[in-house]
């Protein structure tokens, strides 16, 4: 699923979620470069962040006395880790970078190859070699069965790929939480962080926060492996991907809003498809199942009231729940850009993204004629 050099060589372990898989890749990059860097003083450390990075990424850096170099994420960048700005951040004591297969902000993909070759480059400047985490939380179950996945690298085909996450209970179709983390050898697991336990029935080799945990969602999530096998997440995740495109397209369609998430275009082109038969995945942007969506400037200025906040709440007056959040300085001018976010799943139903965009547009409507009338009153 994640082109491992060798079933027999990757080694892995389940975690609680993507949040404590993530903790343990950074304590991996953190005790690998200081067995690899005894002669020095064990400060200063640094890792490399989008700041499109989940929470928890940062969460390794202050619990574990690690400083985050956050990379630019913003329109500029196509709302990816920019990838220009890299190489300003490394420095000998850069422990790792970690980059995001599925922003939760916007869906997108972070450009894994790219960042893989300035290290190459950088390897051979200076002799450091910086190993990548790709926290694919919610990509590693997407990804992987979109034939665009042949083109666009991101897992251990790039030797500098360490080590990955993902989480079951996203895209991985488990009931209950769970999280995985493979390495693509135990090389990159320095020994004094495995435990072994022999008193319950042979000899167990641990690394995880915590000890006991429960089987059932290790079940389900092989329930499903065997049960559905790569053709039966192949279909889930094409539909949902697809479900997602026509849905980012009725959006821009009604002249109210425009989308950040961009896997209802072309690849390397900006056009918008209009024609929802046939498609390949492979011919659109890679990313997640998730439509994130502002108004348009036009609208902003012909309706100064009209906030998505104020949608949102709307819209849960009719129990409607589409969250609205602000990406603080991601504008092409590092201005705020207020968005909103709606995940696609395999159950979601045609009925229901035209429910969904039916209500939205009688919110909309409703407010700007509002907006109308306090501007004729006054």
């Amino acid at each position: 699923m994640w082109n491992a050099p060798s079933a027999d060589s990757a080694w892995g372990i389940a975690t609680t979620g993507s949040s404590e898989a993530v903790l343990l890749a950074g304590l991996a990059f953190k005790h690998r470069w200081l067995l690899m860097h005894t002669y020095q003083p064990q400060t200063n450390m640094n890792v490399i962040i989008g700041d499109n990075a989940h929470l928890c990424v940062r969460k390794f850096a202050d619990y574990f006395d690690v400083e985050a170099r956050a990379v630019p994420v913003n329109e500029q960048s196509g709302f990816v880790f920019d990838v220009d700005q890299l190489r300003d951040k490394l420095d000998r004591n850069t422990i790792g970078v970690f980059l995001t297969l599925g922003s939760t902000y916007t869906g997108h993909f972070d450009p894994v190859e790219r960042v893989c070759k300035i290290l190459d480059e950088f390897e051979l400047q200076t002799g450091h070699n910086i190993p990548v985490h790709v926290d694919a939380a919610s990509g590693g179950f997407i990804a992987p069965f979109t034939s665009g996945n042949e083109r666009f690298l991101w897992d251990f085909r790039l030797r500098r790929v360490a080590s990955i996450n993902t989480s079951g209970h996203k895209f991985g179709l488990t009931p209950l939480c769970v999280g995985w983390l493979l390495w693509r050898d135990k090389s990159h697991i320095p020994k004094s962080l495995l435990r072994e336990s022999s008193y319950l029935r042979g000899t167990q080799t641990a690394f995880t926060l915590s000890f006991s945990r429960s089987a059932m969602p290790i079940t389900a999530q092989y329930f499903n492996f065997y049960s559905k096998g790569m053709n039966g997440y192949r279909a889930h995740v094409n539909d949902s991907l697809i479900k997602a495109q026509v849905l980012s397209e009725r959006l821009e369609s009604t002249g109210y809003f425009t989308c950040l998430s961009d896997i209802h275009r072309k690849a390397r082109r900006s056009k918008t498809m209009c024609d929802s038969h046939a498609r390949e995945s492979d011919s659109f942007n890679p990313g997640l199942p998730i439509v994130v969506f502002r108004l348009l400037p036009d609208v902003k200025k012909r309706h100064a009231d009209l906030t998505l906040s104020v949608i949102s709440d709307v819209l849960y007056d009719m129990n409607i729940s589409i969250p609205s959040f602000t990406l603080s300085g991601w504008g092409f001018n590092g201005e705020d850009i207020e968005v909103m976010r709606i995940v696609v799943r395999e159950e979601s139903t045609a009925d229901e993204m035209a429910n969904i965009l039916r209500h939205l547009l009688d919110a909309v409507k409703r407010l700007a004629s509002k907006d109308v009338e306090c501007v004729q009153h006054i």
